[in-house]
């Protein structure tokens, strides 16, 4: 969408991020009337997993955006580096981007992404922020001019591919596309013909997840995967904030070391703060085998408790004995206790009288 560059500003020596869009996105006066009310809107937007909107303005007709900075790296970054991630990193990064869809999502009117992608999450040492909210309003708006596509063409819902009514979930469509590409290792859809590509987005189910991603994996995550990845808009999760809430149980964390991100507390909201956590080692499902290597995590999250509670409860033999044992003594005891009171409480009948 144009080039961004770092910079700081004069009275306060802040370092901010200044991003100087594509020259057509303001040729018409249209397009940058467009331009300016969406960002001060998104100026107005305060959620920690949003980047934040400093100011906008136009400079010898270069539209100019001034973002807060951010230390950190791109989730296509680290995928490209680590390729598939833990399930539950996966689930963490999930949910605070849906947080910033929430927050986004309940503005009037709402403030739709349209191009969700790794490309557009950051993530830092405080957690994930979203960017570039409200450039594809701008850039749907200006279709007819432009000969660039409005998103992605691997993260675009079936309706914006068939230039349909777009809402919110449009957005959920893409966060399913790309938490799956967190899980597997690569996206769903794959194709070098961006005709084929389009044509999977819009009719062929996903397919399921390599058998190596799904060791460890909770159910509950692959069914709300299934349903953020539903060709329907209507059969996807009502609201992000759904999707928070299917997500919540599933998230693990720990205050260890940087380089990863949490649940956001309070994800929900809109002036919730992102806990600057780590993610620990994944908890794993007893009905699928450990891989080779991996070591055996003490399982304390909320999957391992609720495993714990509903599976066969098993004792050694050794304790099985003692049970017996302690049973048979205290059985012992009590019936000596209950003969001997029975005794002292019984009368004593004298005997009978004898006649010579």
């Amino acid at each position: 969408m144009g080039k961004v560059y770092e910079a700081e500003e004069r009275l306060s020596r802040r370092r901010v991020a200044l991003k100087v869009l594509r020259p057509e996105l303001g040729r018409s006066e249209d397009a940058r009337r467009r331009f300016l009310d969406e960002m001060t809107i998104l100026a107005h937007l305060d959620h920690p997993n949003i980047v934040r909107s400093l100011a906008s303005t136009e400079v010898d007709g270069e539209l100019v955006l001034a973002l807060e900075f951010l230390d950190g790296e791109t989730l296509r970054q680290r995928l490209s580096a680590r390729g598939r991630l833990p399930w539950t990193e996966a689930v963490a990064i999930a949910a605070e981007v849906a947080a910033g869809l929430t927050a986004a999502h309940g503005q009037e009117p709402p403030i739709i992404h349209r191009d969700l992608k790794p490309e557009n999450l950051m993530l830092t040492p405080t957690g994930v922020k979203v960017m570039d909210f409200g450039i594809g309003k701008v850039l749907q708006a200006m279709r007819k001019g432009t000969t660039g596509s409005v998103g992605t063409l691997a993260y675009m819902s079936p309706e914006q591919i068939d230039a349909g009514a777009v809402d919110h979930r449009a957005d959920l469509y893409a966060l399913g596309l790309v938490l799956y590409e967190m899980i597997a290792g690569q996206p769903p859809f794959q194709s070098e013909s961006p005709r084929q590509l389009l044509e999977m987005q819009c009719t062929a189910p996903p397919p399921p997840l390599p058998d190596d991603a799904r060791v460890g994996l909770p159910r509950g995550v692959e069914r709300l995967l299934a349903r953020l990845l539903a060709k329907a808009a209507a059969d996807r999760p009502a609201s992000a904030h759904e999707v928070i809430a299917a997500l919540e149980p599933f998230a693990t964390a720990d205050s260890g070391a940087s380089g990863s991100v949490s649940l956001a507390a309070g994800a929900g909201a809109a002036s919730a703060a992102p806990a600057a956590a780590t993610i620990t080692a994944a908890g794993s499902r007893p009905d699928l085998p450990r891989q080779a290597g991996q070591p055996v995590v003490p399982r304390l999250d909320t999957i391992a408790l609720i495993d714990r509670a509903s599976g066969p409860r098993q004792i050694s033999t050794r304790r099985a004995i003692g049970a017996v044992i302690a049973l048979c003594l205290v059985t012992a005891v009590a019936t000596y206790v209950v003969r001997s009171r029975w005794t002292a409480e019984a009368p004593v009948t004298p005997p009978a009288a004898t006649s010579r």
